[in-house]
């Protein structure tokens, strides 16, 4: 024997397959299961098993059925098949015989015997009808089957009846459903409870074909419950009924969820009380759906009372008026959620029409505050720049006064004194294109130029007055160290000077955001390009945070470093690469070991 033999037990008894698992695998086989016998002839199949132990009486096919097809099967040529049954009579075990079985063991199991059965079975034992008893046991066997058939036929008829009653309950319930999906849709928009409870409970009655039909509410005082009940002119107020009302209490101790109906009901006190208010009917059958809160506070808001006469509810019927009781809430609740956002809505708008009345006070108080901020700022402004005037102007003091000295001469000054008049002369112009170029600058600063038309700009004269600006207005201190270097020989160039102020503004913003303690400003290039570059003592800033120096908004990036994790590159960079480009430039910023170079080129033709 080998110990890599299989045997598969098909056997729909798990304690007869335990028992023969033990066995079997104590003397060294490898048993394998299947619980029924479709099962059990798909697995026989796969595994090619030496041996089958089939159980006769299997639930679906018979083993008798399945000894029939596994021997139909050619693949199974050569497997061995022994019945398991617990059948004794003579008829039987031919039966087994002439179906394919070449043997059959007895159940119950006898555990000291039933290892030495099957191996004698794989030893060549096998057990042979007697002569001429084939025909008796075929016979034997057709007529089992066509029991069998008939049977699985009667089985069948009986669960097509079942699933023809369940067809039709689905598709009453179906309509059902649907309706109540109408209804909850239709019921949205309404705003008026009266007719929300008429549309809900009039509906309901007629699905349920309701005799009687109470919807009783929880009012907003808490102290007593209101409601309407259906008469043939339609639903009509009934009288209130207070708190502690024997019925109201009955139905505020059902457990939530629970809903009284039929001899249910009529066994509880709450029947009687029901039949006292006229709620429904002795005669009839009664319905009593409590309403709770539907917040964790599970408080009784009110309750649904109904009967019929005739037929009892069925679980589904209660399941539906379950259904219609939550839109009914619901729908009363969402209409005076809305009333009371309506109320608020308009004591909101009346409130803001006096905060955009005060709005209005406000901005005019602003405006007149801020014109007066403007002036006062203005007004230091032009302080600071008539204290750096004091110089051009002294000059064309005394050289004026040293011109009108000479001109005051009678005779022709001599060629020496010619050229002390032409330097003063020179000196004057210089001063007065100086004092020009400065009160041009801080006109525009103060908008009484217009500033936004583009123009010829003179780019070193431009820079050199924003300098002085910066330093009037505070942005830059007086003593803070600017070295400029201005060596382009073209600096010619036709545009908006504002947008050059704004983009100095920028790259002094970014010097100064970085703490420098020194600011290099040079321009070089030819006669196609200008380049300007700012280098700063601000400390370096990390690669990555330079290669998105000039994506706006780069700052709220979740993954950016913390705050304090060095250096920034200056907000201001994302606006110079969108001025350069509007000129066809481009805008780069380059590390030093010190700080950073903010470097602009700008094509000239």
């Amino acid at each position: 024997m080998s110990s890599a033999q299989k045997i598969l037990c098909i056997e729909d008894n798990a304690m007869n397959w335990r028992l023969v698992q033990r066995l079997l695998s104590q003397a060294g086989f490898e048993p394998h299961w299947a619980d029924d016998g479709l099962k059990g002839y798909e697995l026989a199949l796969q595994l090619k098993p030496v041996l089958i132990l089939l159980d006769i009486n299997l639930p679906g096919l018979s083993g008798f059925e399945v000894a029939t097809k596994l021997r139909q099967n050619p693949a199974m040529d050569g497997v061995l098949i022994v019945a398991l049954t617990a059948k004794t009579m003579r008829s039987d075990r031919e039966t087994a015989l002439v179906t394919g079985c070449d043997g059959f063991i007895s159940k119950p199991i006898d555990p000291f015997l039933f290892v030495g059965q099957v191996e004698s079975y794989l030893g060549g034992h096998r057990d042979r009808l007697e002569q001429g008893r084939e025909g008796v046991a075929l016979r034997q066997f057709t007529h089992q089957v066509v029991e069998h058939l008939e049977t699985q036929l009667r089985e069948a008829q009986e669960g097509n009846r079942k699933l023809l009653e369940a067809q039709v309950a689905l598709e009453q319930r179906s309509h059902h459903l649907s309706r109540l999906l109408d209804l909850s849709k239709d019921t949205i928009p309404v705003r008026d409870p009266d007719e929300i409870l008429s549309r809900v409970l009039g509906q309901l009655r007629e699905e349920l074909r309701l005799d009687h039909l109470s919807a009783y509410r929880l009012h907003t005082s808490g102290a007593y419950f209101e409601g309407r009940t259906w008469t043939p002119g339609g639903f009509m107020e009934a009288p209130v009924l207070p708190g502690e009302q024997a019925l109201v209490s009955g139905a505020e101790a059902l457990p939530r969820g629970a809903v009284l109906v039929n001899a249910e009901l009529r066994q509880t006190d709450v029947w009687e009380q029901g039949i006292d208010l006229g709620l429904w009917d002795p005669k009839t059958q009664a319905m009593l759906l409590p309403m709770r809160s539907r917040s964790g506070a599970d408080r009784l808001l009110g309750f649904l009372a109904a009967d019929r006469a005739g037929s009892v509810f069925q679980p589904f019927e209660t399941e539906l008026a379950a259904l219609y009781a939550g839109i009914l809430q619901v729908s009363l609740e969402n209409a005076e959620l809305i009333s009371h956002l309506d109320e608020t809505s308009r004591a909101l708008g009346t409130s803001y029409e006096g905060l955009e009345s005060t709005y209005v006070a406000l901005k005019d108080a602003q405006r007149a505050l801020g014109a007066q901020d403007r002036k006062t700022a203005l007004g230091g402004l032009f302080l600071k720049m008539a204290q750096r005037l004091q110089l051009p102007v002294r000059t064309l003091k005394e050289e004026s006064h040293t011109l009108s000295m000479y001109m005051e001469r009678a005779d022709i000054p001599p060629p020496e004194e010619r050229k002390v008049c032409h330097q003063s002369m020179e000196s004057v112009r210089h001063a007065i294109a100086q004092v020009d170029d400065l009160v041009r600058a801080l006109l525009r600063r103060a908008g009484q130029i217009e500033a936004s038309a583009p123009e010829w700009i003179h780019l070193h004269d431009l820079l050199r007055q924003e300098l002085e600006i910066f330093q009037a207005d505070g942005t830059l201190a007086p003593e803070f160290p600017v070295e400029l270097n201005l060596q382009a020989p073209r600096d010619l160039i036709f545009g908006v000077y504002t947008d050059f102020s704004e983009l100095l503004g920028h790259l002094v913003s970014h010097a100064l955001e970085g703490g420098a303690r020194q600011i290099h400003l040079r321009s070089w290039g030819g006669k196609r390009h200008y380049r300007l570059e700012l280098e700063d003592d601000g400390g370096p800033i990390a690669p990555e945070l330079i290669e998105r120096a000039f994506e706006p908004f780069s700052g709220l990036r979740p993954e950016d470093p913390p705050q304090d994790a060095g250096r920034r590159p200056g907000t201001g960079l994302p606006s110079c690469a969108h001025l350069m480009a509007a000129y066809g430039g481009v805008v780069e910023l380059l590390p030093t070991a010190q700080g950073s170079i903010v470097r602009l080129n700008l094509p000239m033709d």
